[in-house]
């Protein structure tokens, strides 16, 4: 599988790069989709609809990958440090 699968192949280069580039920009990382992926690498039964939505995730993420954006689990961040951290700078 690679970046142009479910892409009708009787397209034009410029629409090509047009499907690619809107599904690069709007990847965004998805835990519950990663959860996914892995079940079905492990061959486990998943509901035709998330099966769908997983396909379409797959091809976002590979996407942006190739675009050279982070596809990679996003930092999360330390809310209440980061109140804090803001309050002592403003003291």
């Amino acid at each position: 599988m690679n970046t142009r699968d479910n892409i009708d192949p009787g397209s034009n280069p410029d629409g090509i790069e047009r499907v690619l580039r809107a599904r690069a920009e709007a990847f965004r990382y998805s835990s519950e989709m990663e959860k996914a992926a892995e079940q079905a690498t492990k061959g486990e039964q998943l509901a035709p609809s998330l099966r769908m939505a997983l396909g379409y995730y797959s091809d976002a993420k590979k996407a942006a990958g190739a675009a050279g954006r982070d596809v990679s689990a996003p930092v999360a961040a330390d809310n209440l440090s980061a109140a804090y951290n803001s309050l002592n700078k403003g003291a």
